[in-house]
């Protein structure tokens, strides 16, 4: 007896659309594809706090501090995106959700 199975259709992973521009400037990200068998989110949203945002981002390959709703965290921030930031410590990367940070602090700056 022969069962007849249907043919196996191939994932096409496509890549996941990133924002063109963050604080006036081009965005500057890698490529991210979504993974076989995970579900998709059909929606994707996300509070934005520009301000914040922009602030964090005039920080971007010092030395900072964060205090997260779990504790204090210190490295330099490699890249800040619309939902979360990258904080690169000695021996890893952290990916920390903007919603998570009650404050930072960083060398002195000054806002003209």
């Amino acid at each position: 007896m022969k069962i007849n199975l249907p043919k196996k259709v191939p994932y096409i992973q496509n890549p996941i659309v990133q924002p063109v521009y963050m604080n006036n400037q081009p965005a500057t990200h890698s490529v991210i594809h979504s993974f076989a068998g995970l579900p998709q989110p059909t929606y994707y949203s996300t509070n934005l706090d520009p301000v914040f945002i922009q602030h964090l981002s005039r920080h971007q390959g010092q030395s900072i501090a964060l205090v997260t709703t779990v504790g204090r965290v210190e490295g330099e921030l490699a890249g800040v995106a619309v939902d979360h930031l990258q904080l690169n410590t000695e021996d890893r990367s952290l990916h920390i959700r903007l919603s998570q940070i009650i404050w930072f602090e960083g060398p002195k700056a000054t806002y003209a």
